[in-house]
């Protein structure tokens, strides 16, 4: 078991700084529109809750690439890898047309949700702004998987840094204008993402192009017509995969058109809740991607009692962070929502929100650990089903006659969607950690 938490924590170490750079670009974001105005955060804040969803979905589908590279390291199948990556890239050709359509045709939605007067036209030049970079997202992720699939990750990481860098730069430029550059406010964040999400693909495809371990899986292959079959086998995985993500993550988003016509205060509150959240996700998130790399590697090899033992000690490791986290968020909650705004009111409100990020802690790291193991597993579809059952059968529908109705009791406006949120997260928990539990019996 020691050998196992060793090669989890150390595969997990890198991907924990991962995902915090990736997941700092949307605080910065957040945290300098913020300083703009209350409505350059609020505009931020609906443009995120339509793109952030749809980038889930995006990577859902390509990390059918990681657990797929995996088994074929695991097994030495190395030429197959590279074959693999091409096929890949008519997927990410597809995902790129759908993505960039939906960011470019967004307004009527807003519309119709009712969003503020003076928040629609910031959110619909941010998510302009943020369509630039939807093929450089999309690459990006291409070679992530790849990397991942290999354990390949300091590369990653040193890529996302530089990228947080750059993220910050380019939004202290474009958001309050200096250095002869306009004041964009809000828009100006959409701008620096996709500047910084370019530089992040530049750098990580000259890496895998130039290092020798790429050289014997036939990377550069001239043959990429597609292969019907090969692409079915990448669709069926990822799909399932991109749909649950997109169920867990547009669930926030649709609270937060929801909450949209609540008032700039609620919705700034809101705003900083999720973006806490999101941040405090990170070290569970970063577990469930170990997991799928060393559980995948060990199928493939063959050596399924390791990857029973893996599962076991992540558990234990995701436990620990959980409580932790939890400790932090209840005794800190008002200091944190205060590094986002100076407004006493959003601060108040963003800080009760918080507790309830601090309460489904144990949950959601539960849930992502055995999401995980199922994408090492190769077992997608249910999962899938799963989520819909937990987030828009139990969930969202909680949370909307909490907030908006008097079926149960008063309106309770935000606190309510927070509410059904934890009831999802359990449920989830619950249903995933079954289905694991069903699958290893059969190994």
């Amino acid at each position: 078991m020691k050998k196992q938490l060793y090669k989890l924590l150390i595969l997990a170490f890198p991907i924990i700084a991962t995902q915090f750079s990736q997941m700092a670009m949307g605080v910065v974001d957040t945290i300098m529109s913020g300083h703009s105005s209350t409505t350059d955060l609020a505009a931020v804040a609906i443009g995120s809750s339509i793109w952030i969803p749809l980038v889930y979905f995006i990577a859902g589908v390509l990390t059918a690439i990681t657990p797929t590279v995996a088994h074929y390291w695991g097994a030495k199948e190395y030429q197959k890898i590279g074959y693999t990556i091409r096929q890949s890239l008519w997927i990410a050709l597809l995902l790129n047309i759908i993505g960039i359509i939906i960011l470019l045709s967004i307004d009527r939605l807003f519309v119709f949700m009712a969003v503020e007067a003076s928040v629609m036209p910031i959110a619909i030049r941010y998510l302009i702004a943020i369509a630039w970079g939807i093929p450089a997202i999309i690459g990006f992720f291409v070679l992530r998987c790849l990397n991942e699939g290999m354990s390949n990750i300091v590369p990653i990481m040193l890529t996302g840094i530089l990228g947080l860098l750059v993220n910050i730069f380019c939004n202290y430029v474009l958001i309050f204008g200096h250095f002869g550059a306009p004041a964009l406010g809000g828009e100006g964040a959409g701008w620096a993402t996709s500047i910084t999400q370019w530089f992040m693909l530049c750098g990580l495809f000259i890496y895998t192009i130039k290092n020798k371990k790429f050289n014997h899986i036939d990377l550069l292959s001239r043959n990429i017509s597609p292969d019907f079959n090969e692409l079915w086998k990448l669709t069926k995985l990822g799909v399932p995969i991109g749909i649950t993500f997109f169920v867990e993550g547009s669930i926030f988003s649709v609270i937060a058109l929801f909450i949209a016509s609540m008032g700039i205060v609620t919705i700034a509150a809101n705003q900083i809740a999720l973006n806490f959240s999101s941040l405090v996700f990170i070290l569970p998130l970063s577990l469930s991607i170990s997991l799928t790399i060393q559980v995948g590697q060990y199928i493939g090899a063959g050596q399924f009692q390791q990857a029973r033992d893996t599962i076991k000690v992540a558990y234990l490791v995701s436990l620990t962070i959980s409580s932790l986290s939890a400790l932090i968020i209840i005794n800190f909650s008002a200091d944190i929502a205060s590094f986002y705004t100076d407004s006493s009111d959003v601060i108040a409100l963003a800080a009760s929100l918080m507790l309830f990020t601090a309460l489904y802690q144990f949950s959601d790291g539960i849930q992502l650990c055995s999401a995980g193991s199922l994408r090492g597993l190769k077992d997608t579809t249910i999962p899938m089903i799963l989520s819909i059952i937990s987030y828009w059968i139990i969930g969202f529908p909680l949370g909307y006659t909490l907030a908006l109705t008097e079926l149960i009791t008063q309106p309770m406006g935000a606190k309510g969607f927070w509410i059904g949120l934890l009831a999802g997260l359990t449920f989830s928990a619950i249903l995933m950690t079954l289905r694991l539990y069903s699958r290893l019996k059969i190994r």
